[in-house]
């Protein structure tokens, strides 16, 4: 099996949305795997299907900041995401490529995404059910969809995170509630720039290594079908009519 691998890049935050969709589609057509890393340009606040706006975002907070809001397509919390942030990973595969049920795959992939980050002197661990982490808190998190004929496993690679501007956005600036947040944050999840000295290229690179050790890749770009698709769904994924559900 020859897996197509395209190399880290920032997306703009509907476009990258788009993207899952459209990778879906293609595995789903082709039958040949896809192994994707991608960052987000410029920062963004992405909601989950079912959230609503005014109850995620402080609107003022927001404004002030060049940030972009995108709904979705799945479940799940809103999440602030940065340019130098976060590193998300994408494996994309026919259903038949993982043996066993979710929590085996969970296993695999996050136990890869583990020894990944040892290859940063971060000691790590697949934590069940789909997160990674280590002593000081979570550093990835998974997600799975099966579609299509066709297995969709991702997640996010915090690499540094800042609490305070986070929940400076998300939440009503009430002070004793932010604080709280944040310091609840602080306690549960970590970051690789907390941990390592390894530069974000320096994560990025170890994360390709890892997901495409022992297997036959051939490093590809976006196929045109794949972008047109993505640019569709982009329209859509960051419309006022989709975010806001007029």
């Amino acid at each position: 099996m020859e897996w197509r691998y395209i190399p880290f890049k920032h997306y703009e935050p509907g476009f990258k949305t788009g993207l899952n969709s459209a990778a879906i589609e293609s595995v789903s057509e082709t039958g040949q795997p896809i192994i994707f890393l991608a960052g987000w340009s410029p920062g963004c606040v992405n909601i989950g299907y079912s959230q609503e706006v005014e109850e995620e975002i402080d609107k003022e907070e927001f404004e002030k900041r060049d940030l972009e809001l995108v709904r979705r397509q799945g479940g799940g919390g809103t999440t602030y995401l940065t340019e130098e942030g976060e590193i998300t990973w994408h494996i994309i595969v026919p259903k038949d490529y993982f043996p066993g049920d979710v929590n085996r795959i969970y296993e695999k992939v996050c136990g890869e995404i583990a020894e990944a980050l040892e290859a940063l002197g971060i000691e790590a661990e697949h934590e069940p059910i789909n997160d990674v982490v280590s002593e000081k808190g979570k550093l990835s998190g998974a997600t799975l969809k099966q579609e299509k004929g066709v297995i969709y496993v991702a997640g996010t690679l915090i690499y540094e995170t800042d609490p305070e501007e986070m929940f400076t956005v998300l939440t009503p600036n009430e002070d004793k509630k932010k604080d709280k947040q944040i310091e609840e944050f602080e306690e549960r999840v970590s970051s690789v720039s907390k941990e390592s000295d390894a530069s974000f290229d320096d994560t990025r690179q170890a994360l390709k290594q890892k997901l495409l050790e022992d297997k036959n890749w051939t490093e590809s770009s976006w196929k045109e079908t794949e972008r047109k698709s993505a640019e569709k769904l982009a329209d859509k994924y960051s419309s006022e009519e989709w975010i806001y559900r007029e």
